[in-house]
C-alpha cells in the first residue's frame, strides 16, 4: 500500500513538473534573434516558428492524450462510485433505500435514452429523458433555490448593523434602478440623481471589485490545492 502511493506521488510530481518546464523553458532560437527590428523578427517568426520550442515541445501531444486518457478513466469513478454506494444501502436496506432505487432507475433510464438517440424510432425516449425530465427536474430544482436564497436575503438584510444598512441600502439602489420604476421616480432629478445612475455606478465599481477579489481567492485557493497535490502533501485515493 505505500508503495502503491509512493508511485502514484512520484507520477504527480513528474508530470507536473513535465507540463511546467515546457511552458518556462526558452525555444531554440538563437540569441541575436531578439536583436532584430520587429517586422524582420515577425517574419523570421512565422518562417522558423518550429524553432520556438524547446526539446520537451515534441512530447507534448504524447502527454496530452494520456491526460486524455486517466481523465476519462478518472471520470468513470464518480458514477462507479454512486452505482456501488446505492447497490449497498438496497441491499443492507439501510434508511433512503426508496431514492437509490430512484437514482438507479434514472441512471439506466438516461443511459439508454443517450444511447439510442441516433435511432430515429426512439428518439422520442431522448426527448423525454433530457427534455422532459431533465428540464423540469432542473426548473424545480432552481425554484426551490430561490426560496432558500430570498430567506438568506431576509436574514443578511436585518438592519442590526452597519453591513446590513450598506447591503440593504445597495440592494435597493440596484433593484429600483434596473426597473422601469425606478426611472419614473427620478426621471426629474438630475442625472447623477437619479437611481438608473447610482445602480450602473455600484454594479461597475463595487461590485466588479468584489467579483474580482473571489475570484483572485478562489484561484489562489485552487492553486494552494494543485500544488498540495502536485508535491504529494495531499491524501491519496486508494
Amino acid at each position: 500500500m505505500a508503495t502503491r502511493r509512493l508511485i502514484v506521488k512520484l507520477l504527480t510530481l513528474v508530470a507536473g513538473l513535465f507540463f511546467i518546464l515546457e511552458f518556462l523553458m526558452p525555444g531554440n532560437r538563437p540569441g541575436w534573434f531578439d536583436s532584430l527590428p520587429a517586422p524582420l523578427r515577425g517574419i523570421l517568426e512565422f518562417l522558423i516558428r518550429g524553432n520556438d520550442q524547446n526539446f520537451l515541445s515534441p512530447l507534448v501531444p504524447a502527454a496530452n492524450t494520456i491526460l486524455m486518457v486517466v481523465s476519462a478513466m478518472a471520470f468513470l469513478l464518480g458514477p462507479i462510485s454512486l452505482v456501488r454506494s446505492h447497490l449497498a444501502r438496497i441491499v443492507r436496506r439501510q434508511p433512503g433505500v426508496f431514492y437509490s432505487i430512484t437514482f438507479l432507475v434514472f441512471l439506466v433510464f438516461g443511459v439508454v435514452a443517450t444511447a439510442v438517440e441516433k435511432v430515429e424510432s426512439l428518439k422520442l425516449l431522448y426527448n423525454v429523458a433530457f427534455y422532459g425530465f431533465g428540464l423540469a427536474l432542473g426548473a424545480t430544482s432552481m425554484a426551490i433555490l430561490a426560496f432558500y436564497l430570498m430567506s438568506a436575503a431576509y436574514r443578511a438584510f436585518r438592519l442590526n448593523n452597519l453591513d446590513a444598512g450598506v447591503m440593504m441600502g445597495s440592494a435597493v439602489i440596484v433593484l429600483l434602478g434596473l426597473v422601469p420604476l425606478g426611472d419614473y421616480l427620478t426621471h426629474a432629478l438630475p442625472e447623477w440623481l437619479q437611481l438608473g445612475f447610482w445602480a450602473k455606478k455600484i454594479l461597475e465599481v463595487p461590485n466588479v471589485a468584489v467579483q474580482r477579489a473571489v475570484l483572485i481567492g478562489a484561484v489562489a485557493g485552487a492553486f494552494a490545492a494543485g500544488l498540495r497535490q502536485w508535491l504529494g502533501l495531499g491524501k491519496v485515493v486508494e
